[in-house]
């Protein structure tokens, strides 16, 4: 019997010493959450709002690096604490030798709320938050964050357009701001129909959508205008597209461009649109051609050329007279004068900016990540030598008992 309490003893002296040295702090799974709201759950257009990065963890807090994303044509970051750096829809967050905080920590941040949208704020790669005792990197869970920025009390609700066409074809009947809908007819060849639309409002948004991929028979294309306030008004245009089996379709006729007399509709000259004093319009923005260009630097490989607005011969510089894109000289609302580069194709402008090729230095964070990566592996080495090692001790425990219970009753039997 002594033998036997002995042995008993003894197997329970084992595990306690083996239990002393094991690693506790590694074999409890660290974790911290990241969680982004707002005072508000609604704000308005030029308003400031705060915003609050909160991380909670399960040990005390130590530092703290990460990044997250915003969506800059909605809100734009005013300030927060020193360690935020960033803007333009990207901040940084480096909290370094931050003192220790138990169990939760808090970033407060001013936005002004810039338009009506919905704006998301979420984190971007791998956070890394630091337990405080044993320096090691936590698990990390975020989730992502919307606020709704309403309109201003005194935002406009004009959603009309100021001009409508297509190209190829014709809108029938021709376009006026209170008609919203339209028919236009194309040959089977047509597959993609060009629509540009000008809102009256220049704070107001266009969009179109079903001018692709046009099937034969009738297409359902849409414009869409966004009034600053919200309103929508929706252009529907009803677009047939003739047979490619040999049945003959009428023909569209070629209309003569109101706004440039004496030209045609759909040819180059079409592609810049005049308005009645003289003004461009391209999407939202309105320029006015000019061919002033003191002080304007021409890239090297455009040569002066033409094309045909209004029936004048008009500056361009091109690559070639074939190039899908030539720069223009232009005034924008602003009264600034610059190059901008016009899509022959597309019918679209945007301001030249020379192709600058930028090399962005990314070893700091390729080597944090990778620290971050080698101590979640360190991490995971342990946690599975821990539970290997407590599994052989479980079983080593359980053959003492069953040789220590065999033992008895092998006693107990010789006694007898």
């Amino acid at each position: 019997m002594r033998h036997f309490w002995k042995i008993v003893t003894g197997c329970f002296l084992c595990l306690c010493l083996v239990a002393a040295y094991l690693p506790t702090e590694n074999l409890k799974a660290a974790s911290a959450d990241l969680s982004f709201y707002a005072e508000e759950p609604e704000v308005e257009a030029g308003r400031e709002f705060t915003l609050i990065l909160e991380i909670s963890a399960d040990m005390t807090i130590g530092d703290f690096e990460g990044y997250f994303t915003y969506d800059a044509d909605i809100a734009e970051y005013t300030y927060g604490p020193a360690c935020i750096t960033g803007g333009d829809g990207y901040l940084k967050i480096s909290d370094i030798n931050a003192a220790p905080t138990v169990g939760l920590r808090s970033y407060v941040m001013t936005f002004t709320a810039k338009k009506r949208g919905v704006c998301q704020f979420r984190m971007s790669g791998i956070p890394v938050v630091y337990a405080y005792e044993s320096g090691n990197s936590m698990s990390v869970m975020s989730e992502p964050y919307q606020l709704t920025i309403r309109a201003a009390a005194n935002a406009s609700n004009n959603a009309r357009a100021a001009a409508l066409r297509v190209s190829p074809g014709a809108l029938v009947p021709g376009f006026s701001p209170e008609i919203t809908e339209y028919e236009v007819e194309l040959d089977a060849s047509v597959e993609r129909i060009i629509v540009s639309a000008v809102s009256a409002d220049s704070k107001a948004l266009v969009s179109v959508s079903g001018n692709e991929s046009l099937s034969e028979g009738e297409n359902d294309v849409n414009v869409t205008i966004t009034a600053e306030d919200g309103t929508e008004c929706i252009y529907h245009i009803l677009v047939r597209r003739g047979s490619s089996s040999g049945v003959p379709t009428m023909p569209t006729p070629v209309p003569e461009d109101k706004d440039n007399p004496g030209s045609v509709a759909g040819q180059e000259e079409r592609t810049l649109y005049l308005s009645e004093d003289g003004t461009m319009l391209c999407g939202n923005y309105r320029y006015r051609l000019t061919q002033e260009i003191s002080g304007i630097m021409i890239p090297d490989g455009y040569e002066a050329d033409y094309l045909l607005i209004g029936g004048e011969s008009i500056t361009a510089y091109m690559t070639s007279r074939q190039a899908e894109f030539c720069l223009l000289v232009l005034e924008n609302e602003a009264g600034e004068t610059g190059l901008y580069r016009f899509d022959r194709k597309e019918y679209t402008i945007q301001r030249y900016e020379p192709e600058i090729v930028t090399v962005t230095d990314t070893s700091s964070l390729n080597q944090k990540v990778n620290e971050l990566l080698s101590k979640t592996q360190e991490y995971e080495q342990k946690k599975n030598s821990m539970s290997i090692l407590c599994g052989l001790l479980g079983v080593v425990i359980v053959v003492l008992l069953l040789l220590c219970v065999r033992l008895r009753v092998r006693r107990g039997g010789s006694e007898l």
